[in-house]
């Protein structure tokens, strides 16, 4: 019996679902590029994206911001993220039910400055919001915050 172009195309997408295939195609957008100032570079899935106004941003993103650089993202809580010169952020975790406005928020700042701005998540449950450095974690439980980590390879 030869196999027909959509029964192997469908055996490919079941494939997918049941080993749970994860591509950008497939992650819910987590946030999007506002600005961009200099070279800001996303690591996603083994691949680099140049960070422009209107790309999107996902769980488990790595942002990158080189020197004399730097970035906004806006959550689809409202949570604003402004990331400075020479900074590596990563979106560890992110959820958010815009009915239900109940959401999940875990970065990691592994180096560089982040100014954190809680969105609609964090004003509904700041326990829900987490900001992890090399050295410690952050429990949210106000509105506004600056996280600076120094380069621990820098001397």
């Amino acid at each position: 019996m030869a196999k027909t172009k959509s029964t192997t195309i469908l055996v490919f997408i079941s494939c997918a679902a049941i080993l749970g295939f994860a591509g950008s195609a497939f992650a819910y957008e987590s946030g999007i590029i506002k600005t961009v100032r200099g070279q800001v570079r996303i690591e996603r899935g083994g691949s680099n994206l140049e960070a422009r106004v209107g790309v999107p941003v996902y769980e488990r993103d790595r942002v990158i911001v080189q020197d004399a650089s730097s970035v906004g993202i806006s959550m689809s809580d409202e949570t604003l993220l402004s990331i400075g010169r020479n900074s590596t952020l990563v979106i560890d975790k992110y959820s958010y039910d815009p009915v239900t406005r109940e959401g999940q928020v875990a970065t990691s700042i592994l180096k560089g400055t982040l100014r954190y701005v809680t969105g609609l998540i964090g004003r509904a449950r700041p326990q829900a919001i987490k900001v992890t450095t090399n050295n410690a974690t952050i429990g949210i439980r106000g509105t506004e915050f600056i996280v600076e980590v120094p380069d621990e390879n820098k001397k």
